[in-house]
């Protein structure tokens, strides 16, 4: 059972990460683009690591294929780091955390992975679990996330999964490092579109020349996003990726909890929504995933 120890683990270091961008995005940077700006140079500097070693030692289609993964989660990273701006984290992830639906269709057709019915029902709860937390009623008793959001997270959701898919079908051909320094670099190339946009540059370049707000900013993507993208990983090479990804999307259950503890009056760092309905609506969505999630991993 490695793999579900390190998908857990991923799980929950993806939530503490999410968490501190979420900080970062809200009071650390003057955009969300000056943010993935940063995202895009960390995660090339760590591909660029590896380039010149990897054309000589693997077949250029392998490599290719970990490079595309990297630039679709690029995508998603983008849409959910744009939707941060405006968005609780705890409405946001678990919507995005929908993605063991595509993994698991995409690992049944191509891969052969056997998915009893009792695994498909559990995904199909995990997924509802997630959607209910994000689409329920908020302080004032209406969602507070847009339909038209909504579809493109459930968009950005679908990127992830295909991402997590293509790293699968190619751990026979590539060892993990390797793999995991192209996706970095896939996922640069998908960020660096935002340096055009007016003010990006000189966001950054004052992000950089804050040390507090650059420190934060460095520890969560530099260091906790690496541990956890490496715990996938580490993941998907010892067991099968629809279970993986299943496990990882407790991810949401994670950030809840987070979210309620720094909104306390005491802490408040964030200010998720902590009373009525609302809460309540999302601690029953969080026990449905944790149920989901705890089916994949027993059944």
């Amino acid at each position: 059972m490695t793999w579900l120890v390190f998908s857990f683990l991923s799980a929950f270091t993806f939530s503490v990460v999410t968490v501190m961008d979420k900080i970062v995005i809200s009071k650390h940077v003057s955009s969300a683009k000056v943010f993935i700006l940063g995202l895009g140079i960390t995660q090339t500097a760590m591909g660029f690591y590896v380039f010149p070693w990897l054309i000589s030692h693997y077949p250029l289609i392998p490599s290719l294929i970990a490079v595309v993964s990297g630039v679709v989660c690029g995508i998603y990273l983008i849409i959910m780091f744009m939707a941060m701006e405006s968005q609780d984290v705890s409405r946001l992830i678990p919507v995005v955390s929908t993605y063991p639906i595509f993994v698991a269709f995409l690992s049944y057709v191509f891969l052969g992975e056997s998915i009893g019915i009792y695994v498909w029902f559990s995904i199909l709860l995990t997924v509802s679990g997630a959607v209910m937390v994000s689409l329920g009623p908020s302080q004032s008793g209406r969602p507070s996330t847009s339909i038209t959001l909504m579809v493109l997270l459930f968009f950005a959701s679908m990127c992830f999964g295909l991402s997590q898919f293509l790293a699968k079908i190619i751990v026979d051909d590539m060892e993990l490092w390797p793999q995991f320094m192209l996706r970095g670099l896939g996922v640069g190339m998908a960020s660096f579109f935002v340096i055009f946009y007016p003010g990006v540059k000189t966001g950054f370049i004052q992000l950089v020349k804050t040390p507090k707000s650059f420190l934060l900013f460095f520890f969560s993507e530099g260091i906790l996003a690496f541990a956890a993208i490496a715990f996938f990983y580490f993941a998907i090479y010892a067991g099968e990726v629809y279970l993986v990804s299943t496990v990882m999307s407790s991810r949401p259950v994670f950030v809840f909890f987070l979210g309620i503890v720094l909104s306390l009056p005491f802490i408040k760092i964030l200010s998720e929504r902590l009373e009525g309905k609302a809460l309540y609506v999302r601690a029953v969505g969080t026990f449905m995933t944790v149920a989901g999630v705890s089916g994949v991993a027993l059944l």
